[in-house]
């Protein structure tokens, strides 16, 4: 028997499948809905902003430069800031044809050829997403004709930032330095990614030396961008670090006087603060004008000024490498003391002239006819040439060479500045290894006066000259004087350094040497008493005439009549007031023809300096020193 499969109801069947086919339709429907409102709402609704992404928006982290710390001087004046400036910007990420472009930007503004230069070199070493300037501290002409191109130029930018500024232009600008666009190569040795092609680094003097404190922290802005470079929305700002301000141990006024007195005099004046270490002046002349290097400074400013036979981009202060000449002497009396080779009662007799045994050849005087009976005193009042012969040869070099190093002799000072020089201490360990050659009495002899191979610096006489005043005390020389933190506004001393002291068998050697260089100014005879009329304080001093030419000494009678560049060295060290000393300063200035016509200017600045921290007037009633025996 057949088995028969039954039949399915059709009706039933339908009604299921119409159920399906509505409920299809109703999702379909749905689909189409929402499908068509989200068109509209990114074709309507959000069109400005999917618009302007579809046109090539990108996310861009942009560093922010740090504020730079300030410059004061010691009250508050101040030496560098930063004020308002705006630089051109390109933006690589956004320019097709980066040459097209920069022709395109120079048919519009004038760029130097040495901007175009820097910016080349920067575009070689940062990432391409990193803008690079490529003109600074534009004009308000070259800003308001760029700014209405802007629209034609993509990725150029114009960018408000800060730009140093020294106030005082060419007072302290080798104490100072200057900063400067950072360079390629300081790019490549970039620590921690601190900087970046629009930063401004320290490029000499305190600038660089202190970059790591008065640099800061960059911030960092992620921001989005269109096609054409600009903004669309700040994702996200971290705040940068400004730098630490400082105050400098420099004192403004002090500067200010020491670049009017030299005039337009080569030369140099440290003035140093002998109980701290702390510089108070430092005058370099002729100077230049930091401000011309921030920005970039041109070929043809550069080479005029490193063209110029007065190098005015010479820091003097701290390199100038000079003969001391008789302000030597000083430091040479403490030495025959010291050491017991004379007493303050040890006269000799000076012809005029100076002649070693078993030999031939003369030493001079300055003063042909002598100066007859002398003892110490009298030798350091009236700078006797014969005496210190004498001297020199009785102590001999190498205790000499051994005496004088402790004042920082011959050996590069301990400041917290970049490139100062050692100077030289002429012995025969030192003429062996830069002459090969040997030493010879000759050579001691003439050391005596501060000639032949002797070189200091003006920083270095000024150290020295200060350690007498503070009796052996000695502390390393220093710019900085407190730091100012810009977040909790807190002023943070620098305390001074103390340095090992010079110790002498009898202290009272010390008082002796002072009274005898007070005596170079007070005493009629003395060699400063030209500064001393009207001179309310005691003051030290020591002059120094550096001879530099074969011409007679009498010649310099008529000096103005002598080529300048003929014309001796001029050397002043001087210390005040005495016997309680509060400031030291050396003086050098080039073809200056004699110390005493350059010791008005150390009597100004340490006269200034004593009136304004209200030091009361006082002098030592003037004692005329009673001739040696048999003069």
């Amino acid at each position: 028997m057949t088995e028969t499969t039954p039949l399915k109801n059709p009706i039933r069947e339908y009604r299921i499948f119409q159920r399906r086919m509505v409920l299809a339709i109703a999702i379909g429907v749905a689909l189409i809905f929402a499908l068509t409102f989200r068109l509209l709402d990114l074709q309507i609704m959000q069109h400005p902003y999917y618009d302007t992404l579809a046109l090539g928006n990108r996310i861009r982290t942009l560093p922010i430069n740090p504020p730079r710390g300030i410059l004061y001087d010691r009250h508050g004046i101040v030496l560098a800031e930063n004020i308002p400036s705006y630089e051109l910007v390109i933006n690589r990420d956004d320019v097709r044809n980066l040459r097209h472009t920069l022709h395109r930007v120079e048919a519009i503004v004038p760029i130097r050829r040495q901007d175009l230069r820097l910016f080349w070199q920067l575009v070689r070493v940062e990432p391409p997403y990193e803008p690079v300037p490529l003109q600074r501290d534009l004009s308000t002409r070259s800003v308001a004709r760029l700014a209405v191109n802007l629209d034609q130029l993509p990725g150029v930018s114009i960018r408000a930032h800060l730009k140093r500024f020294y106030p005082l232009g060419t007072i302290g600008a080798h104490l100072l330095g200057y900063v400067g666009p950072i360079h390629s190569g300081e790019l490549r040795r970039n620590p921690g990614r601190l900087y970046n092609a629009e930063s401004d680094v320290g490029q000499d003097g305190f600038e660089e030396s202190y970059e790591n404190l008065l640099y800061g922290i960059p911030g960092i802005r992620t921001v989005e961008v269109n096609a054409e470079g600009r903004l669309v929305r700040v994702v996200h700002t971290k705040p940068p670090v400004p730098g630490d301000s400082i105050y400098l141990t420099i004192d403004a006024r002090l500067e200010a006087i020491a670049h009017e007195m030299l005039g337009r005099n080569a030369g140099a004046v440290v003035a140093i603060n002998p109980h701290t270490g702390g510089i108070l002046a430092m005058a370099s002349t002729p100077s230049f004008d930091p401000n011309r290097f921030v920005n970039g400074i041109s070929e043809k400013i550069y080479h005029k000024l490193s063209d110029n036979p007065l190098r005015p981009l010479f820091n003097r202060a701290l390199q100038g490498e000079y003969a001391p000449a008789s302000t030597i002497k000083p430091f040479l009396a403490l030495a025959v003391l010291a050491d017991h080779v004379i007493t303050t009662r040890t006269t000799l007799y000076c012809p005029g002239t100076f002649v070693l045994p078993g030999t031939t050849h003369v030493y001079h005087d300055w003063q042909p006819w002598g100066h007859g009976v002398t003892d110490l005193r009298k030798a350091l009042t009236q700078s006797v040439d014969v005496f210190f012969y004498h001297m020199a040869v009785d102590l001999g070099i190498l205790r000499i060479d051994a005496f004088l190093k402790p004042f920082g002799f011959g050996q590069k000072p301990d400041i917290d500045l970049a490139g100062a020089r050692a100077g030289v201490l002429p012995s025969p360990d030192w003429k062996r290894q830069h002459d090969n050659a040997p030493w010879y009495e000759g050579d001691t002899v003439i050391s005596g006066i501060g000639q032949g191979y002797w070189l200091v610096t003006p920083l270095q006489m000024a150290v020295a000259v200060g350690t007498i005043a503070a009796r052996g005390r000695r502390y390393r020389p220093r710019v900085i004087h407190a730091i100012a933190n810009p977040m909790n506004h807190r002023v943070y001393p620098v305390l001074p350094e103390p340095r090992r002291r010079i110790r002498l068998d009898r202290s009272g050697l010390w008082r002796i040497v002072a009274r005898d260089m007070e005596s170079v100014i007070k005493n009629p005879t003395g060699t400063a008493h030209g500064i001393d009329d009207g001179l309310e304080y005691a003051l030290a001093g020591k002059t120094g005439t550096a001879q530099i030419s074969n011409r007679d000494r009498s010649d310099f009678i008529n000096y103005h009549l002598i080529p300048k560049s003929e014309r001796d060295n001029a050397v002043f060290i001087a210390f005040g007031p005495v016997p309680h000393p509060r400031i030291a300063v050396a003086i050098f200035v080039q073809h200056g023809v004699a110390g005493a016509l350059i010791a008005p200017i150390a009597r100004r600045i340490i006269e200034t300096y004593l009136e304004t921290h209200r030091v009361p007037p006082h002098r030592h009633p003037y004692r005329d020193l009673d001739p040696p025996s048999g003069s």
